[in-house]
């Protein structure tokens, strides 16, 4: 299987915790292929739900400034992104 190519994620920046919709191309065959996924170069595997090799959705971490949206799979490894995640940390006052 080719590998992954994320193609689009809404919204395309967020505070730590904000669900993202990433969609692209060849996101995993199931939820057991899909193993890895890092917004702007955060973990953030353990939020995330596979819905289809098309669509994934998840939480934004605590990565902060312009970075990536990587998915791995078992069968196309680490994959690339054609879009960027802008995380931000807003504080009060």
């Amino acid at each position: 299987m080719p590998t992954p190519l994320v193609t689009g994620i809404s919204p395309r920046d967020g505070c730590p915790g904000i669900k993202i919709t990433i969609r692209g191309e060849n996101l995993g065959l199931d939820d057991k292929d899909f193993i890895g996924l890092k917004i702007c170069g955060d973990d953030c595997r353990a939020t995330a739900t596979w819905v289809s090799s098309n669509k994934i959705i998840a939480y934004a971490g605590y990565g902060q400034g312009k970075g990536d949206v990587i998915v791995t799979t078992t069968s196309g490894g680490i994959g690339s992104c054609s879009v960027g995640f802008y995380g931000r940390v807003e504080q009060a006052g």
